[in-house]
């Protein structure tokens, strides 16, 4: 051995790359005050003690044993498709990882499906989807590909919970909300075809009913995209009634891997798609050879329901999405809190410090308003929900679905920056979660798909109307000084969406779709200052932390406050001044904000 590559092992050289944080170490959910903050706000106060210790311990888990086993399924440990056996016979079975199992047993075995269904034993009551998806949030910053297969399971579960028959209830609803890994049944949602893909009403799959069975169906036809492949039940749309075209015409089918006798259905995998990222789930080509269905609900609703079911994946890639930004920014961080250039660590510097904080921006602003959207979700589904809650929700949820995805791809492109040279290499996670995130803006809708459904609901559903009635609500319970300049911006900006919506609305469908995504970033503007501020209110009120008026500032610097100059002349820096409050989640107290130009309007 050399002399210097013996000084490089002692670390007798240089020591200037920072050493990766040993797994026992970390803790995704004691790094990140805000998430307790989030957990306070949004859970109900009876679930806060356990949830505290539930998530403390899947914070340990995601940045220790699950980051271990989803850096190898990335790299070596892919799912693999095992086609015939040793007969010759067409087998088609999914092969994952031992550690993938053992992720499967931790996560699901931790309620993230279960309690949706089932009581908390030590609490006596189910958990909101506010607490299952605060789990996910944590999954997902080491395993997002994961995430999707747990998203089908809670998609497949709602279906069947929600419309489903008695029997099928018996049969399969408790496997997919079970805790044992030995008695699950994970699910998927087989919808895309080739012909179609986003347009679902062009499906070819058909289903032609069983004579003598009522309910029993035979599906024939292909699934292009079917994701978690090999999963024990699959939600399925197939053409039901072929005189209805387009969605009117489709039903949807409860069609499991095995069939109630234990036989295998006729399903085939042709092949597993070789993806850029997300490689934990199985996404594969199927084929159905007149496979085993059996119908959910009423022939003629059959996009209906699935149409409710995608807006609960919508959700969850949402999260997803911020789950990818919050390990982007806990990696930038920590690399830059150690890295030394020019005699400094690198965070000292100030480009490097509007990086981080404009990172941090991005992942504090939207992980609050995905929550704030949820908590609108969790009130249709314990029942207190109105119809308002229905309109506003359908408006939400593929606006925050849209640009959540779009600052994923983004917030995973700024850790690599900010590691330089070393973030794109594979052995730290900075490329994973740019390859991960990168799907996040396709599935479940892409933005222009996404923009359309906008559209729709605000055309069937008045749900522009019901979002501007919330935003002027929220502003009108502002009390803080500091929160109204943001009400008068708000305000002023409000009554340009609505002149723009009515000018929209009088124009040709052409230009409208062209406008749409535009429209939307505004919208989505709005309601995250909305959000960002309203949290920033209640730190306040609580103990006179003025941190997330600073980022309400920066977040109305950034997307509403037209630049004088290009913003270079007379700018107060607030993100360098506070650098280390705002990534630290430290206290500002309202006293600092009062001396700042900024907020001197407000005092």
């Amino acid at each position: 051995m050399s002399e210097l590559q013996a000084k490089i092992d002692q670390r007798r050289y240089s020591d200037n790359i920072p050493h990766p944080r040993p797994g026992s170490e970390q803790n995704f959910f004691a790094a990140d005050p805000n998430l307790h903050y989030l957990l306070q706000r949004y859970l109900p106060a009876a679930m806060h003690e356990w949830a505290t210790q539930q998530l403390h311990w899947l914070g340990a888990q995601a940045a220790g044993p699950l980051e271990e086993r989803a850096a190898y399924t990335d790299r070596e440990g892919k799912p693999r498709l095992r086609k015939y056996n040793r007969l010759g016979e067409d087998v088609s079975e999914i092969i994952t990882n031992e550690g993938y199992k053992e992720t499967v047993a931790d996560v699901y075995g931790a309620g993230i499906v279960s309690y949706l269904y089932h009581d908390i034993p030590e609490l006596g009551r189910k958990a909101p989807y506010s607490y299952s998806f605060l789990m996910g949030y944590l999954v997902s910053q080491t395993e997002p590909g994961f995430y999707c297969p747990v998203t089908l399971t809670m998609s497949a579960a709602y279906l069947i919970d929600r419309y489903g028959s008695d029997a099928q209830k018996k049969q399969y609803l408790s496997g997919l909300t079970s805790r044992d890994r030995t008695r699950l049944y994970e699910g998927a949602t087989w919808l895309t075809e080739r012909q179609g893909g986003s347009d679902v009403g062009a499906n070819l799959t058909v289903a032609k009913p069983v004579e003598g069975q009522s309910g029993v169906y035979r599906l024939t036809g292909e699934k292009f995209f079917a994701s978690n492949a090999g999963a024990m039940v699959a939600t399925v749309l197939a053409r039901i009634d072929e005189s209805k075209p387009g969605t009117k015409g489709l039903g949807l089918f409860l069609v499991p891997w095995l069939k109630p006798d234990g036989t295998r259905n006729q399903i085939e995998v042709r092949r597993l798609k070789d993806k850029l990222g997300v490689n934990a789930v199985p996404s594969a080509e199927i084929l159905l050879h007149g496979a085993e269905g059996y119908l959910i609900g009423q022939p003629e609703n059959g996009f209906k329901y699935m149409a409710e079911a995608l807006n609960l994946s919508r959700i969850c890639n949402a999260v997803a999405s911020i789950g990818i930004m919050r390990r982007a920014l806990y990696e930038a961080k920590y690399y830059a809190s150690q890295r030394r250039a020019f005699q400094n660590p690198i965070d000292q510097y100030p480009m490097v410090r509007e990086m981080l904080v404009s990172l941090l921006l991005d992942t504090e602003v939207s992980t609050g308003a995905v929550f704030d959207m949820i908590a609108v979700y969790d009130r249709l589904q314990d029942g207190s929900g109105s119809r308002e809650d229905m309109a506003l929700a359908r408006l939400l949820i593929p606006l925050l679905k849209y640009r959540t995805g779009e600052e994923a791809v983004e917030a995973a492109h700024a850790a690599i920056e900010i590691h330089g040279g070393n973030g794109f290499i594979e052995e730290y996670v900075t490329p994973r979660l740019l390859r991960d995130a990168q799907v996040l803006t396709v599935w479940e809708g892409t933005s222009n798909i996404l923009a359309l459904d906008i559209l729709r609901v605000m055309q069937k559903e008045n749900s522009h109307v019901v979002f501007t009635r919330l935003l002027r609500s929220r502003i009108e319970g502002w009390r803080h000084a500091f929160s109204q300049p943001f009400a008068e911006l708000l305000q002023a900006e409000l009554a340009v969406l609505e002149e723009n919506i009515a000018y929209l609305f009088r124009q040709s469908p052409d230009y409208v779709t062209y406008k749409l995504k535009a429209l939307a970033d505004h919208m989505i503007d709005l309601y995250a200052l909305s959000c960002i501020v309203s949290e920033a209110e209640d730190q306040v009120a609580k103990d006179n932390n003025a941190r997330k008026y600073v980022l309400a500032k920066l977040y109305a610097q950034k997307h509403l406050t037209p630049k004088a100059k290009r913003g270079i002349q007379g700018d107060e820096l607030l993100d360098v001044q506070f650098f280390r409050e705002l990534l630290d989640c430290e206290p500002i107290p309202v006293e600092a904000l009062q001396q700042q130009t900024a907020f001197a309007s407000a005092t």
